[in-house]
């Protein structure tokens, strides 16, 4: 097998503010995406201070997840740091690292989010898996962008209805 540069990064503008958009991702429930079945915390003593997450897909995969990172030290920056910790069924490469960052658009017509999914992944991984990784990056923009907009779009009408 062929040895690559296992780095995949996906960005996208999200629709909304950044602290709702920030509520949706570092939740780790994953409730906008249309992928995920179920997204839980795991208990136990070797979870770690951050957590660890237990994600099922909607294709029968269960992964892992310990959360690594959580940064909110910049009022207009946000970012979240996972390793996965295991697969069923297994995955074709021994480490996988993911992160999302968020900054607030701080100009524009309406409140916006500029956000960043990254995987480092180990250099056993395929080429098959990075171009998979890049296209579940934007099913995964494309269901945050759809549900945060619905929930803009509803609290714009709200707004108006106010006034």
């Amino acid at each position: 097998m062929a040895v690559n540069p296992g780095y995949v990064l996906e960005a996208a503008v999200v629709p909304g503010d950044l602290n709702y958009v920030w509520g949706l991702v570092k939740s780790m429930n994953y409730k906008f995406s249309k992928s995920v079945v179920q997204a839980k915390r795991e208990e136990g003593s070797d979870e770690g201070a951050l957590g660890q997450y237990s994600v099922a897909y909607s294709d029968n995969t269960v992964q892992t997840l310990r959360v690594t990172e959580i940064s909110e030290r910049l009022p207009t920056k946000r970012s979240l740091g996972m390793e996965m910790v295991s697969s069923d069924p297994p995955v074709d490469y021994s480490s996988r690292m993911d992160q999302i960052c968020l900054s607030a658009v701080t100009h524009g017509k309406t409140p916006s989010v500029y956000v960043e999914f990254s995987s480092d992944f180990s250099s056993d991984v395929s080429m098959a898996v990075l171009e998979d990784s890049k296209f579940k990056k934007r099913d995964f923009f494309d269901d945050l962008i759809a549900f945060s907009g619905s929930h803009e779009s509803s609290g714009s009408n709200a707004k108006r209805q106010k006034t």
